[in-house]
This record gives C-alpha cells, structure tokens and sequence, in this order.
C-alpha cells in the first residue's frame, strides 16, 4: 500500500502550478507594458527614376514594422515622365520588404536593404510590374522625422530621398 504524505497530494499540485502560471503571466504583462509598442508610421518621399522613359516623383507611404528587424513598406507615387521630348504623367505603386541592420538607433547612420514589387505607369497607355531591390541609409532622427537615403533597381535606377515619421526608440 502506497501511502502520500499530508499535503503533498493532487490538489497542491495544481495550486504550486496555478501559482506559476498567474507569476509568468503577470511577469509577462509587466515586460510588454514596459516596452515601446512597434507602430506603423508616414513616410514621404522624392525619387528620381532613371530609366526609359525617366521619371520624378513625389509619394507618401507607410512602413509596418514585422518585428524589431524587419519592415513593409507601401508606397504610392506620381509625377511626370520624359521620353522623346515629351513629357506625360506617370505613377507608381511599391510593396516593399526591408531588413534593418541596426533597428535600435545605435549608430548615426543606419544601412538597410530591402526587395519586393513595383509598379510603373510608364507609358500612355500602359502599366507594367517589376522586382525591386532598395538599399536605404537612414540618418539621426531629428524633430520626429527621420531622414533616408534610398538606391534601387526595379524598372530602371531609382535614387530616392525619404522622410520617415518612425518612433524614438526604433527606426
């Protein structure tokens, strides 16, 4: 016959493990409200496209933070196009995937480099898709805009100049 000492039966089981589960759960609340949510935020920007038929645009965007390292951005561009002494509207479309390589603002100037989808209202008539790599250098953040420098391929060259609303602790 097996005999359990006083106290040490199922029912003090489950409350050693009830009173565990309630500690981490109010560890875990505490850490999350002491940490800077990751919002989505504004950016606008001015690219130069260098490609045929060149084009300058002026667009407004927003980046989604995917977690600490990692960034969608969705960008909506117009401007004009100039191919063959003649100048027409165009427009623009982005879905871009960026990896930060310092999300935390450790250094001054930070590198990122991204790839995904544009699309170009090129000609007259006529819409067309590309893949698009971007590599952005963005600077110290300054009056809650935080200034970038992008380069990319996707429909010809795109040299971009990029103002970012992001957050005080993350880029």
């Amino acid at each position: 016959m097996i005999r359990r000492r006083a106290g040490i039966g199922h029912e003090s089981h489950r409350r050693a493990f009830a009173l565990v589960l309630a500690l981490n759960v109010l560890g875990a609340v505490a850490a999350r409200a002491q940490q800077q949510p990751l919002r989505p935020y504004a950016e606008l920007r001015a690219d130069a496209i260098i490609a045929e038929p060149n084009a300058a645009q002026l667009g407004v965007g927003v980046q989604v933070p995917l977690g600490y390292y990692a960034r969608l951005g969705i960008d909506l561009g117009g401007g004009v196009a100039r191919e063959h002494e003649e100048s027409f509207a165009t427009a623009r479309g982005d879905a871009i995937m960026r990896f930060l390589l310092d999300p935390f603002r450790e250094t001054p100037w930070a590198l990122s480099a991204g790839a995904g989808v544009t699309v170009r209202y090129m000609d007259p008539d006529s819409w067309r898709a590309f893949l698009a790599v971007v590599f952005d250098l963005e600077g110290r953040r300054a009056g809650g805009i935080t200034p970038a420098f992008q380069l990319g391929l996707g429909g010809g060259v795109r040299l971009g100049v990029v103002l970012r609303m992001s957050s005080r602790a993350y880029r």
